[in-house]
């Protein structure tokens, strides 16, 4: 019982933590496919570089820890099903690559501007025209990674109402909420605009759950054989 309510309080401080750190990541970035419409675009990039380097460093970090919750939690998962914790485990591995490689698109941009401001480029429409590919490159990467982290979120929900660890209602409401996220990545692919409320849902999941777990941790789980 102790147990789990320490491995509980602990996956919900690092849900705070991945939030606390994760909302300035999101302001600090600064990234809009609107931006190339200026012509003068990619000086505002180089103007914004220092916070956009923070806003990377941020987002590398949170990732990561998405990572140790998994870590933490690929022992629980496995306990009762072995294949649901590997499919887990694995899921954040490869949302931890696509973040880097999002992260990369970004910082190549960085690179962009200040070699555009450094040489005081003439030719606008083809340095223009390559920082919007970077930003397209990190925006696809970036629902990509949403989306496989919602698959993971999924798998993590699922195992959560089958077990009972946590009251069904907070499981259900996930499992709820990452499905629409899930969604409107696949929306935003078919260049199909949603609204922003598809994903801030989620987010208003996610602070009643790692608040429920700082105060309450897991309970007993209510499943004690392997699941289905």
């Amino acid at each position: 019982m102790k147990k789990n309510q320490r491995t509980g309080r602990l996956i919900g401080l690092l849900l705070l933590l991945i939030v606390v750190l994760g909302i300035p990541s999101v302001n600090l970035r600064g990234l809009s496919t609107s931006m190339a419409a200026s012509p003068e675009f990619l000086n505002e990039v180089f103007q914004k570089s220092v916070q956009m380097r923070f806003a990377v460093l941020l987002d590398i970090i949170t990732s990561a820890l998405w990572l140790v919750v998994a870590v933490i939690l690929f022992p629980v998962i496995r306990h009762y099903r072995k294949g649901l914790a590997l499919g887990f485990f694995g899921i954040w591995v490869a949302y931890l690559a696509v973040i880097l490689f999002s992260n990369i698109s970004h910082l190549s941009l960085l690179s962009l501007s200040h070699e555009f401001v450094k040489t005081e480029a003439t030719n606008l429409d083809f340095f223009n025209t390559l920082g919007l590919l970077k930003i397209e490159d990190y925006f696809w990467a970036h629902f990509i990674a949403i989306m496989l982290y919602a698959s993971a979120a999924w798998i993590f929900y699922y195992f959560l109402f089958r077990t009972q660890l946590v009251p069904r209602f907070l499981s259900a409401w996930g499992l709820v909420a990452i499905s629409l996220a899930f969604l409107a990545c696949w929306l935003n692919i078919f260049d199909i605009s949603v609204s922003f409320y598809f994903f801030l849902q989620n987010g208003l999941h996610m602070i009643v759950l790692l608040l429920w777990l700082l105060m309450k941790g897991f309970n007993t789980p209510k499943t004690t054989g392997r699941l289905a």
